[in-house]
Order: structure tokens, then C-alpha cells, then sequence
């Protein structure tokens, strides 16, 4: 009995020291760290999920500071915190090659839906970026942009309706984001502006909130990240799958019967489809890069409508419902931005592309917002090949690499009163000042956000129809100061923004 206990204690420590092991890694390379202990790293926070996970990287890019880079560990996989911006450069343009992929853990590819850009790495990510890159040229934006305009005109009905009411602000734009998203991507007229309880409304809602079994799967590939190489991680719900892919299957079927066009993301789609290439100039450069062939399948068309509806939706109705928080708390700006809509709109006859593209102010106030709540709070690469960066730190291949984006849009080195609402930070005058490589809402390089250009228009589109409509002003349950709650990636509030939209008056 006592050399039972014995041994097992013995193997338990063995385990123990085994798994503590890594922990010296940075101490060994040289290379400032964040202190980890057993069982969990760095923190528990990051594997719970427990905190705003902007705020636990802003905990270590200020306690490292002014160090370039630093190591931590997340269980028992090495991480590196890169916060110095030439470095960041380095890492997402100038030695693009060796960070490639965004994560480690690799996808089932029996998970259609996750066969999507931002999922994807190596050779198919890039012959399937290349391909996909003509979707979202202005050219293309423009030629979507009526259908924008229809759902944003039954849009303004529900605003008027909504006149004197306190709204859940997010609750209310979403539906706007929802019905261009789904008119685009799946040429479906949803129609959630009067009918909120669509199917593909809650969706992205549901993707938002990590279930607890993806969180354990996680937490043991973390754990064990040589396995995770081996171990094909599933995580969309295969209901879901089911669902979104004989949607598409069935539009596309019917659309093919009827010879049907409607110049918007599916019928760009079916012309990848059936050519192989979005227009003839691109058949050149495609050739050029040399990518890797592959079939472009039904499945990988469902998977590319799934993450134009997860990601269009959350990041649009996330930045509108910021900006119109901060526009209601800050009246003076509300104002400026609501005359330049009004004088524009009027100056074009009524809303146009052109019209859209010609308010600058407009402009400037979603790129605040989107630099004091960027929608991912950090950036994440893998390392694929070993490299010495300019400071000598070498970066081994394996290693995942995070970019602090929450930190860097909050540091006051560059954006000084970095609290403070401030469009002017992003007028003609001054953005030329802002350092490259500390603002970063869409990512940057190859892999910087495909859809940046459709996420914009649609969040200038439901501003200006709200606004157009009603004043937006804090009321009873507004929550000020904004509190960011728990999230796996996004940022996303705590509680509702609660706001009042009330009559229009004269600016």
C-alpha cells in the first residue's frame, strides 16, 4: 500500500515538474516574461474567458513596458506579446511569410463552415484570397449599394416607429445589418427590420457566446499543443452547418433555374465557381501567384456566406452601436455629424454611393469609435518558420504571436487622453500623424480584413438612416461609463446600450 502511494506521488510529481518545465523557455532565450505557474500559465482569465480579454493583455503590455516583446504561457503553450509597432510590421507585411497563419489549432475539414478565409492558413488561404479579392473592390461595392438603400429605407420606418422610446440600441441596428447581410450574401429578404425572429438573425448572436464543451476542447489542446496538431477540432454545431449549407444549395439551385442576377456576394460566388476567376483582369494575376488549384465547391461557398454573415454582422452592428452610445454622450459631435449628413444628402438629391464617400466627418467619427472599441481587442498570428527579429529575439516556428490592439488603440503615447471621444484624431490634419502600426480595427497585410470596405459602407448606411430619422440621447438605463464585458475575441459590452431615440430637430 505505501509503495503505491509512493509511486503515485512520485509519477504526480514527475507529471508536475514535467509540465512546469516549459516555463523556463524565455528565461533560457533571453527574452522578458510574464511569470507563469501551474496549472494555468500566465492567468486563469485567459482560459475562462473570465474578463474582457483586452484588459487582461493591457495588464501585461503595461506592467513590460517599454520592452519590444515578451513571453507568457497560456497552460503550457508559448506565447508572445509583440507591442512595439515597427515589430508589428515586421511581423504582419515585411516577413509576412513566416506568420501566415493566424492560430494553432487546425479545423476539421469535415467543419465546412470554418473553411472560410479567416479560419484557413497556408496554401488555401492564399489561392482562396487571391480569388476572392475582386468581391470586395469599390467597383463592386457600388454595384451592391440599391441594396443597401432598400433595407435601409424600410429601416427608417422602424426607426420612426421607435420615436420616444428607449431601445437596445445593438438590438435595433442589428436588424438593419442582418437584412443587408443576408439581401448580399445569401440574396434572401429576410426582412428582421419588422420580423426580429428570423433564424439567421441568432446566429451570430449564439457563435458570439463560447459553449463550455469548445472551452474545454481548448483548454486541452492548449494543454497538450502537439496533439492539437493531430486532433481536428470541431466547433460548429452540425445543425447549424446543415442548415446554412442547404440554404445556399437551395439559392443557388434556384437562381440557376431562373437564370436569375442580382449583383450582389453570391452571384460574385457562382462567377468564381463557374470561371475560376471574379472578372478577366484576374486571371493574369492569379497565374502569377501560382496558387495552389482547387475545387470550389458548394461547401466552401456555404462556408464563405457563414463567415460574411458572423463577421459583417457583429462587427458593423458592434461599431454602430459604440458610435451612437458616444454620439448620444456627446451631443456637440452628434450634431456636426447629422449637419454634414443633411447638407450632403441634400447637395446629391438623396443618398448615394457618391454622397456616402463625400462625408468626412462621418468618416471620422466611425474611425474613432473603431479605435476606442476595435471589435477584436488582439491580433493573432502563428509562427511557421523561425526567425530572428531586428531586436535579436529569435521567434521559433510554433509559437503564436499576439498583437495587443485594445492596448495600442488605448496607449497614450499615441493617442493622447485616450478615453476621450475625439474624431478630430482621425481629420486630413492629423491622421497623417498617427504612427503606423497602432491603428488597427481591420488588421493589417495580406491578412488584414477582406470585407473591410462592405463592413464600412453598411455601418455608414445605418448611421445615416437613423440619424436622419431621430436624436439619439442617454437615457435612465444607459450605463456610463461603458463597461466591456467577458468575451473569447470580441468586444462586446457588458450590459445592453440602452438609448432614447427622440424627435428630429433642427441642427
Amino acid at each position: 500500500m505505501w509503495l503505491t502511494i509512493i509511486l503515485t506521488l512520485l509519477a504526480g510529481w514527475l507529471l508536475y515538474k514535467y509540465y512546469v518545465s516549459v516555463y523556463e523557455l524565455w528565461e533560457k532565450r533571453g527574452i522578458p516574461n510574464y511569470p507563469s505557474k501551474f496549472p494555468f500559465g500566465y492567468s486563469y482569465e485567459l482560459l475562462a474567458q473570465s474578463n474582457f480579454v483586452g484588459y487582461i493583455h493591457d495588464k501585461m503590455y503595461k506592467k513590460l513596458a517599454p520592452n519590444p516583446m515578451f513571453g507568457f504561457f497560456v497552460m503550457r503553450v508559448p506565447m508572445l506579446q509583440i507591442r512595439e509597432p515597427e515589430l508589428i510590421r515586421f511581423v504582419l507585411t515585411k516577413e509576412f511569410s513566416h506568420f501566415r497563419d493566424r492560430m494553432f489549432i487546425k479545423l476539421s475539414e469535415k467543419d465546412i463552415l470554418n473553411q472560410h478565409l479567416f479560419s484557413l492558413d497556408g496554401e488555401r488561404w492564399r489561392a482562396l484570397r487571391v480569388k476572392l479579392t475582386p468581391t470586395f473592390t469599390s467597383g463592386k461595392m457600388k454595384a451592391m449599394f440599391p441594396l443597401f438603400i432598400s433595407c435601409a429605407e424600410a429601416f427608417e420606418s422602424l426607426i420612426v416607429s421607435k420615436i420616444g422610446c428607449e431601445v437596445d440600441i445593438k438590438d435595433l441596428v442589428g436588424r438593419l445589418t442582418t437584412d443587408i447581410i443576408c439581401i448580399c450574401a445569401f440574396g434572401l429578404d429576410t426582412n428582421t427590420i419588422k420580423e426580429s425572429d428570423h433564424k439567421l438573425r441568432k446566429i451570430p448572436a449564439q457563435l458570439a457566446k463560447m459553449r463550455f464543451i469548445d472551452k474545454v476542447l481548448i483548454a486541452i489542446m492548449q494543454a497538450m499543443p502537439k496533439v492539437s496538431c493531430k486532433f481536428k477540432a470541431r466547433f460548429t454545431p452540425k445543425e447549424l452547418e446543415d442548415y446554412i449549407v442547404n440554404l445556399v444549395e437551395n439559392t443557388l439551385e434556384y437562381r440557376e433555374k431562373n437564370n436569375i442576377k442580382r449583383n450582389d456576394f453570391l452571384d460574385l460566388l457562382i462567377e468564381l465557381k463557374n470561371k475560376g476567376t471574379i472578372g478577366d483582369d484576374m486571371k493574369n494575376e492569379i497565374e502569377e501567384q501560382k496558387c495552389q488549384p482547387f475545387e470550389f465547391t458548394n461547401g466552401l461557398m456555404a462556408a464563405q456566406c457563414f463567415a460574411f454573415l458572423f463577421g459583417g454582422f457583429e462587427t458593423s452592428s458592434s461599431v454602430q452601436s459604440f458610435c451612437l452610445y458616444e454620439l448620444a454622450i456627446n451631443q456637440d459631435i452628434q450634431m456636426r455629424v447629422k449637419k454634414e449628413i443633411d447638407e450632403i444628402i441634400e447637395q446629391h438629391g438623396g443618398l448615394t454611393y457618391q454622397a456616402v464617400k463625400e462625408m468626412e466627418y462621418l468618416d471620422m467619427v466611425i474611425s474613432e469609435t473603431m479605435r476606442k472599441y476595435p471589435t477584436f481587442p488582439v491580433l493573432m498570428r502563428y509562427c511557421t518558420k523561425s526567425i530572428t527579429t531586428p531586436y535579436g529575439y529569435k521567434i521559433e516556428a510554433c509559437e503564436t504571436i499576439i498583437i495587443p490592439v485594445w492596448s495600442l488603440h488605448h496607449d497614450p503615447e499615441y493617442y493622447p487622453n485616450p478615453e476621450k471621444f475625439d474624431p478630430e484624431r482621425f481629420s486630413a490634419q492629423n491622421k497623417e500623424s498617427i504612427k503606423p502600426f497602432t491603428y488597427l480595427p481591420f488588421g493589417e497585410g495580406p491578412r488584414m480584413c477582406i470585407g473591410m470596405r462592405f463592413g464600412k459602407l453598411q455601418t455608414k448606411v445605418g448611421l445615416i438612416a437613423l440619424l436622419r430619422k431621430c436624436h439619439v440621447e442617454p437615457c435612465v438605463a444607459t450605463k456610463i461609463p461603458l463597461e466591456i464585458g467577458p468575451s473569447p475575441m470580441l468586444t462586446i459590452p457588458k450590459h445592453p446600450i440602452e438609448l432614447k431615440l427622440v424627435p428630429q430637430f433642427s441642427a
